[in-house]
């Protein structure tokens, strides 16, 4: 596994590296945010595990543009030290980006490649925060988009991506210190049109198509979704605006573990977008409300119903108030025989206040309250002692480097 991530991780790096000997104008930056953490109970089971700790997350931006390209490289890593040693850890990704533009025509690849410790990600998949497992992602997405009239505009994109799971226990479920998470492999394509009917009011119709494979040669199961949805933006003053979208997706389950093809079905979910925002000089306001289907750690596709509320205040140029708050309702879809049926809500909310000391420099305290509650139905590969609502709490003071970087001409 870790000879392949090497692989594609050259690949990123050639792909970024090969253009930038054209002429054009280079630039690096780079940020380091730093934190002190106290959680209460950082596991969210009932057995509480408090922790405190160190977090160092640095980064590194590499952009080259010229004329008719652009071509970017990050490098990001996320450090975790705490004084129970079982919740150390390391996440690592690299991302890379390349556009190109010929006339009307614009042509992107993106690509990623990602290591961590899979309990950074799980808060917000599973709610099954696992130490000694360890996640690695690919993903690739070629994209063409056509602007085709002034007002109008056709795009193209699609995607292929594969997560992995690696647990370095015994991995076969048989204790509630080990969890069966199922890796995926998926491929998508979309195809979309954007209206401009004024400057205030645009619209756009889409249909997209994926194909989601999950579990190992023994257990597998296959998820094909197909869906269509329009969408609509209005602007209804300088501060004010609104998102309005909505479509239907179907889902047809085939289960690898049945011959006979009798555990094929078809499920409908409907597809929801919702958002109000505003900007004024002191203040930032957003509500906002999605539902959509994505691809699981439990081995299977979810729905999910996320509310989500932020506030922001600047008290002035260099001191402000920041509030997050969301709440996640997700429910799996389409279970084939070997999978879980289940129902999670997950909330988060955090205030914290920033000061701006300096150009590139940010000192900040902020608090953060965590709860789900986690209602497994059935049987299910996710071994885990969550039926309960649990919470947690946390504290953190945060230091953040924001280097502005250099630009070379050439």
């Amino acid at each position: 596994m870790y000879s392949k991530g090497y692989i594609f991780f050259t690949s990123m790096v050639w792909l970024v590296l090969a253009p930038m000997a054209v002429a054009g104008e280079f630039k690096i930056s780079g940020a380091l945010n730093q934190t002190l953490e106290y959680d209460d109970n950082i596991s969210l089971q009932e057995d509480k595990v408090a922790v405190s700790g160190y977090l160092m997350k640095p980064s590194v931006n590499v952009n080259w543009n010229t004329s008719s390209s652009q071509v970017s490289l990050g490098v990001r890593g996320d450090i975790r030290r705490y004084d129970v040693k079982e919740w150390d850890c390391e996440t690592f990704s690299l991302s890379s980006n390349q556009q190109y533009t010929h006339h009307t025509h614009v042509f992107s690849f993106a690509s990623n490649y990602a290591r961590s410790c899979s309990y950074s990600d799980q808060a917000s998949d599973t709610g099954v925060l696992q130490t000694d497992n360890e996640s690695q992602t690919y993903s690739l997405s070629p994209t063409w988009s056509w602007q085709w009239s002034a007002l109008d505009q056709l795009s193209l994109s699609s995607s292929y991506s594969k997560m992995t799971y690696t647990n370095a226990g015994s991995g076969d479920g048989s204790d509630l210190n080990n969890v069966n998470f199922q890796g995926n492999e998926s491929y998508s394509i979309n195809l979309s049109e954007n209206h401009m009917w004024t400057r205030r009011f645009s619209s756009s119709i889409s249909s997209s198509f994926s194909s989601t494979i999950f579990g190992d040669s023994g257990e597998t199961s296959k998820q094909q979704t197909f869906g269509l949805q329009a969408s609509n933006r209005y602007s209804i003053t300088r501060m004010w605006s609104i998102n309005l979208g909505g479509g239907l997706q179907w889902l047809e389950q085939s289960s690898g573990s049945s011959s006979d093809g009798n555990g094929d079905s078809i499920n409908r979910t409907d597809i929801i977008n919702l958002s109000l925002n505003y900007t004024g000089q002191l203040t930032d306001f957003s509500l906002s409300y999605a539902r959509t289907v994505v691809p699981s750690a439990i081995g299977q596709l979810i729905e999910n119903n996320d509310f989500s509320l932020d506030y922001s205040y600047k008290f002035s140029r260099k001191l402000s108030l920041n509030i997050a708050s969301s709440l996640a309702k997700n429910k799996t879809i389409g279970q084939g025989d070997f999978q879980i049926n289940s129902d999670r809500s997950f909330y988060t909310g955090t205030i914290g206040v920033r000061w701006d000391f300096d150009k590139e420099w940010q000192l900040s305290a902020s608090y953060r309250h965590r709860r789900q509650e986690y209602t497994t139905l059935g049987s299910t590969t996710v071994v885990n002692e969550q039926d309960d609502v649990l919470s947690s709490n946390a504290f953190m003071f945060h230091l953040n480097y924001n280097w502005d970087g250099m630009r070379i001409y050439r």
